[in-house]
């Protein structure tokens, strides 16, 4: 239980990195540097290894947060087939915001 929450926390934070990331725009020291394709993933091959057990094993949040990474391709190929079907068995469970995210998708 206590590393499904030590997953539960790290993809909170990373979601919650991702939400601010935008209001910081502005104020990059680096804006006018030339972009690379050296860019860091979002999440670690760890982190996502330790999600799709949780997925596999029923857990909805689990199911959600990986949802998300595929829906966005966030350290993952990004895939939208996948992503409905996490969505789904997470929805599924009575994730709230699983339904929403895959009602969202579907009308898309």
């Amino acid at each position: 239980m206590n590393a499904r929450y030590s997953v539960i926390k790290l993809i909170t934070a990373i979601l919650v990195f991702m939400l601010l990331l935008p209001a910081c725009k502005d104020q990059d020291p680096f804006a006018n540097q030339p972009k690379t394709d050296t860019a860091t993933p979002i999440s670690s091959e760890d982190t996502i290894s330790k999600l799709q057990r949780a997925a596999h094993a029923g857990d909805s949040d689990a199911q959600y947060h990986l949802a998300y990474l595929y829906e966005n391709g966030l350290g993952v190929t990004k895939d939208e087939a996948k992503a409905l079907e996490l969505y789904q068995e997470a929805a599924d469970q009575g994730h709230p915001t699983a339904q929403n995210n895959l009602d969202t998708l579907k009308t898309h």
